[in-house]
């Protein structure tokens, strides 16, 4: 399997009475074929405060057309509160050039 990233788009559980809206690309992966995951991490804003987050997917899911990834992770505390997250990366993916992920992890 060729080096590639994955896009996500979802959004937080409620909590404080808000939640927060995430989105991204995974970094590239790290393993072989079937057994391979992906880091992610990233920044929410929501009304004056910033959550960052960040964590590893979890092994592929096969689908139809390719695989996708499952992200679970917390929202680091901020104003006295923080969010669950609970999504998945689209199936779709941006392949990357070897040399670039071998040089990147080294």
């Amino acid at each position: 399997m060729n080096p590639h990233s994955h896009k996500y788009r979802f959004e937080s559980d409620i909590a404080n009475n808000h939640r927060h809206k995430l989105m991204g690309y995974t970094e590239n992966m790290v393993g072989v074929n079937a057994v391979h995951f992906h880091f992610f991490y990233g920044v929410s804003s929501y009304n004056n405060h910033t959550h960052y987050f960040s964590g590893i997917t979890g092994l592929p899911i096969k689908t139809e057309n390719g695989h996708i990834h499952k992200i679970e992770s917390t929202l680091e505390p901020n104003c006295m509160h923080d969010h669950q997250i609970m999504g998945y990366t689209f199936e779709n993916v941006a392949y990357t050039p070897k040399k670039l992920t071998r040089e990147a992890y080294i």
